[in-house]
């Protein structure tokens, strides 16, 4: 079964980052987006449910072979993104910000965004400091929406836990590169629904169940420091509620093919292929589970890179529910940013791949428990 890069699924991809990518989701506030992805999926007919931690799931059928019972896949894409909610609003109405999930700590100040409110969306500015001011003690992060007072910013429907986004979108650079706010993890969803549209009609010999998962990114704090701290409840929940025999999750991976890093230090490029993640902050892949996904490729003939990363993936969390797990990394600059990058390319070979694994995840599991 081997890979070609498909214009059909190309364009698929493309029209559903176009799709993705304007719908606001920030970590704990994705019921907008869910309903996006539910209507995209519709057409296909899937079995789909939603829980109390706002999770989206779809199950496919899988293809039966004689009278073996079929393996139960979970493909997990987070649906969340980093984003700010409203901590405060001050008595001239300026807004002020809380950071969900690891947004660099230099971003902000002379930023666009977008107030999510229950009756619409309110544009504002992310206040800075111009040179020709002096400026003592903690600059804060806070936003001008125009108001002359809190009593103004309150009748806008804005009102502390409101959601904040940068106002940035989508946009296809050339005929392989596509920069979007959110492609970490729109990406993933995109990819995971081109494979579920793929499987409604051309189905593998596993149970596939696509979880589009919440607050993956909750838990990341602010910066770059390493992750005291855990996220990915939704997918954790999900791995409860689902109990698979096999799990994959693609999300992101940060390229390290950029000015300032070191030759020595990069490991991962943008159009090289998807990544193998082997190790992050809370989850190191299994040397069976890495020979599986090596060996997999090649016999797709799948470009894989792998390297390491900080933070974690939705992986940390199902891995404790004794599911062995595949983490694949769609190669990407500047993620957390409001304008991130990523090769089409690479998306077309990671949904490619996910179907290959989906169909040899038996045999994974034959072979282990053979041992």
């Amino acid at each position: 079964m081997a890979v070609n890069i498909n214009d059909a699924l190309r364009n698929e991809i493309v029209d559903l980052l176009r799709e993705l990518i304007p719908v606001a989701g920030v970590t704990g506030f994705e019921d907008a987006i869910r309903e996006k992805i539910i209507n995209l999926l519709e057409p296909t007919g899937l079995q789909m449910s939603t829980d109390h931690m706002g999770n989206l799931y779809g199950t496919v059928p899988g293809k039966k072979s004689g009278g073996t019972k079929l393996p139960r896949v979970m493909i997990c894409a987070h649906m969340d993104e980093v984003g700010y909610v409203v901590s405060n609003i001050d008595a001239q109405g300026f807004i002020y910000l809380y950071p969900l999930g690891g947004i660099p700590e230099y971003l902000g100040p002379g930023e666009w965004v977008s107030l999510h409110t229950g009756s619409g969306v309110v544009q504002g500015s992310v206040g800075m400091h111009p040179p020709h001011l002096p400026v003592t003690g903690q600059r804060e992060i806070f936003v001008d929406v125009g108001a002359q007072n809190k009593a103004e910013v309150l009748q806008m429907g804005i009102s502390t836990g409101t959601p904040v986004t940068f106002t940035h979108s989508f946009y296809q650079l050339n005929e392989n590169r596509v920069m979007g706010r959110c492609l970490d993890d729109r990406m993933g969803c995109a990819v995971l629904i081109a494979l579920l549209n793929t499987l409604s009609t051309d189905p593998v010999e596993a149970e596939v169940t696509g979880v589009f998962s919440s607050t993956e990114e909750h838990g990341m704090p602010p910066g770059s420091g390493p992750s005291y701290v855990h996220g990915s409840r939704g997918a954790l929940v999900a791995a409860m509620k689902i109990k698979p025999d096999f799990a994959v999750v693609v999300d992101s991976m940060v390229c390290s093919d950029i000015p300032g890093i070191p030759t020595h230090l990069r490991q991962i490029s943008l159009g090289q292929g998807v990544a193998l993640r082997l190790v992050d902050d809370l989850a190191i892949m299994r040397p069976p589970m890495r020979t599986f996904l090596k060996e997999t490729a090649k016999s797709a003939g799948v470009t894989i890179q792998e390297g390491i990363s900080r933070s974690y993936t939705d992986t940390s969390a199902i891995q404790l529910f004794d599911i062995p797990v595949a983490t694949l990394g769609i190669p990407l600059r500047y993620a957390h940013a409001p304008a991130q990058i990523a090769d089409i390319n690479d998306l077309v070979q990671t949904t490619q791949f996910m179907k290959v694994i989906a169909q040899k995840a038996g045999q994974y599991l034959f072979n282990f428990n053979k041992k």
